[in-house]
């Protein structure tokens, strides 16, 4: 419509895949490198996950446009919950194969016929499987059965799995690890960078003979950033929508207030009654930017009971709950008919306090509710008997609860005799916890409705106790959401924006400083324990400043120490430190020596090396792909990894596949497809009631 107009010879942005278009970001480049290096090797699975609409159905046909075609036989089929059967009838169908057989074995015979024909004939063939995380659970056997019982035929027949995150949650079920096995080439595509998105507008535009007309200026690329999130498709959505607009108003120049009418009127004339809001995982507008069709989103309850309408409750107990709430609540915001959950406060502690920055927008002392409980030795009959109070003056509609500590236990117990469904964040973590702490996390998660895990193994490991599939979702780690959320929140304590202000009086020294965090209440309690810390922290200490976080009157206290400051000047006892300010001493650090999970989980997000002290596990992902080292009481192995840290910047490691930011967007979306509807206004209205009567 608008291409004489602006000189071009087409239009840029269509949102069908086009490998004319492909565009080579870091991350597409990567995975087109294992993907080549996968048909280069003869790789029996490769596995392209990532977000709707982030390019892997581009990525895949770019890469069939490279092989020879009289080389390579395809066949491409999109999943549609298939089953076994169906899939291998699909399978011959794109193959070309005629339907002769009249049963499943018939048909599983005769594609083993071509690919035999295909491998004498000098070919190899390639099935490539979109969408494949609608397959039913068993679809994939036959293809199994084909690599296993047929290896030494030498098939040449290569099967590329391709679909949305969910995919690798899928495949890591426990009846799917002969899959596992067969799977030597894996990887994700998300959101391209905020720099690239300039680079794939124009990137697009120069392929139909673009020549600055209409022009963008560079807070439009920003606009595009912000309303699309980086993913290609949205990015296609909208920069199409602005583009028809200029011709409309024959305008040629496109600012960023130009982008951000056109996603208000995009969202708008596609149903969504708040368009200044990201759209919800169900409405019209959600549908086309995210690629899917109206009513898509997975439906899924597993409720014994009826889910009634009602405003939600976050139950927070410790820093960690508080900013899991923090993320979730603005996510819920952003969704439109997805009610603003009310925070229970557990204890009365500092969390809140510090993590304030992250509740900004919110109003969260008017749907907070305080128990006010002691945080030391909290009894769960307390805890039970309190959380129960609240839930009997209102109908919730669900209790969020997160990982496996006392206080989720007891709140879940309590949302269970009340008939309000749980929901568990942070489920499937086996963390090996002292006395009764020990079966909390499978307590919860048998109690629970909903359990959203934060990786693949968390998701195994439901699946391996024989959770119903349709209850778990993996989502990512809130943890991730958080940390990047308070990343854009100015330091609190010190204006300058680099390090707290005690701290940067210090002569540190070239080395830098490492960051001591010790929060196990089994450790503290433990004074032989504490003694061997602090033999390694001594040791420590000799070539790196250290910074310990923590309450001064307690570490004098300590039987270990008996001194605020153990280690005289070489060393600096802070007090807690707001969220946004912590995660800055946390980045600029040389190392961080802690036996905490979260800290451990922070310290991958932030790429900083990481020891783990104690005797207690330590979190598997940030130890197998994080930046996380496990020195346990070994002052010799403690002493070792700081060198490295030091001389060689130490281990990195990578972040895990879906900490992306992005799980509380998940969860929303999750939510608002399994909650009845209820108008916001009325349940916010609720909400607030309900804070104001605790109070």
């Amino acid at each position: 419509m608008y291409e004489s107009q602006f000189g071009i010879s087409g239009l840029p942005f269509q949102l069908s895949p086009d490998p004319s278009f492909y565009f080579d970001s870091r991350a597409h480049h990567d995975a087109m490198a294992e993907l080549r290096r996968g048909v280069a090797e003869r790789a029996r699975c490769m596995v392209v996950s990532g977000e709707i609409g982030a390019g892997k159905t581009t990525l895949v046909r770019t890469l069939l446009g490279e092989l020879p075609p009289d080389g390579v036989a395809v066949a491409h089929i999109v999943s549609t919950q298939l089953d076994a059967a169906e899939l291998i009838a699909a399978t011959s169908i794109g193959f070309g194969i005629p339907p002769a057989g009249a049963t499943a074995e018939d048909r599983l015979e005769q594609l083993l016929a071509f690919l035999r024909d295909t491998r004498d004939a000098g070919r190899h063939a390639v099935l490539i499987v979109d969408e494949a995380q609608n397959l039913r659970p068993q679809a994939l056997q036959p293809l199994v059965r084909i690599f296993s019982e047929h290896r030494s035929e030498n098939l040449r027949f290569q099967l590329c799995l391709v679909g949305q995150p969910e995919l690798r949650a899928m495949l890591q079920r426990a009846d799917m690890h002969d899959m596992r096995a067969l799977i030597t080439v894996s990887c994700h595509l998300g959101p391209i960078s905020r720099e690239e998105t300039r680079s794939y507008i124009e990137h697009r535009l120069r392929k139909v003979g673009w020549s600055g007309k209409p022009s963008f200026q560079p807070d439009a690329f920003d606009a595009v950033f912000e309303a699309s999130g980086g993913i290609p498709r949205r990015i296609n959505l909208l920069c199409n929508r602005v583009m028809l607009a200029c011709f409309l108003v024959s305008e040629s120049r496109i600012d960023a207030a130009a982008v951000r009418q056109a996603a208000r009127d995009l969202l708008s004339e596609l149903g969504d009654a708040e368009a200044s809001r990201e759209p919800d995982a169900t409405s019209p507008a959600a549908a086309a930017l995210h690629g899917g069709t109206a009513g898509g989103a997975p439906a899924r309850r597993g409720v014994e009971r009826p889910v009634q309408a009602g405003p939600l409750l976050c139950v927070a107990a410790g820093l960690a709950d508080h900013l899991k709430a923090a993320a979730l609540m603005r996510a819920f915001r952003l969704h439109s008919n997805l009610p603003t959950a009310g925070l229970v406060r557990a204890h009365a502690n500092d969390a809140l306090e510090r993590g304030r920055a992250l509740f900004a927008g919110l109003d969260i002392d008017a749907v907070t509710i305080p128990l006010a409980l002691a945080e030391r030795d909290c009894d769960a009959q307390d805890m039970n008997v309190a959380f129960e109070g609240v839930l009997g003056r209102t109908p919730f509609g669900a209790v969020i609860v997160f990982d496996a500590t006392p206080c989720s236990l007891a709140c879940a117990r309590a949302a269970r005799e009340h008939g309000v469904p749980v929901i568990h964040v942070g489920a499937g973590r086996r963390e090996q916890l002292p006395g009764a702490q020990a079966d909390a996390g499978r307590q919860i998660d048998e109690l629970s409705d909903l359990l959203y895990t934060s990786d693949a193994e968390a998701s195994r490991a439901l699946a391996e106790e024989g959770v119903p599939a349709e209850r778990v979702h993996c989502v990512g780690n809130l943890v991730v959401d958080a940390i990047e959320m308070a990343l854009r929140v100015p330091m609190v304590t010190s204006p300058a924006g680099t390090l707290p202000v005690p701290l940067a009086s210090r002569p540190i020294g070239r080395n830098g400083y490492g960051v001591v965090a010790i929060h196990r209440e089994s450790h503290l309690r433990d004074a032989a324990v504490m003694q061997q810390f602090m033999s390694i922290l001594a040791d420590v200490n000799r070539d790196l400043f250290l910074v310990w976080l923590g309450d001064a009157d307690s570490l004098r206290q300590h039987p270990s120490t008996g001194q605020a400051q153990p280690f005289g000047d070489r060393a600096l006892v802070l007090p807690a430190q707001p969220y946004p300010d912590y995660l800055i001493l946390l980045r600029e650090a040389t190392c961080i020596l802690t036996d905490a999970w979260t800290v451990q989980e922070e310290a991958t997000t932030l790429g900083v090396p990481c020891l783990t002290l104690g005797s207690h596990p330590a979190s598997p992902l940030t130890v197998s792909v994080g930046s996380n080292v496990v020195v346990g009481t070994s002052r010799t192995l403690a002493t070792r990894v700081v060198w490295e840290c030091i001389f060689n910047g130490g281990k990195r490691g990578r972040v895990p596949p879906l900490w992306d930011g992005k799980a509380a967007s998940r969860i929303a979306s999750y939510l608002r497809a399994w909650l009845p509807g209820r108008s916001r206004d009325e349940v916010d209205r609720v909400a607030r009631t309900a804070g104001a009567v605790r109070r």
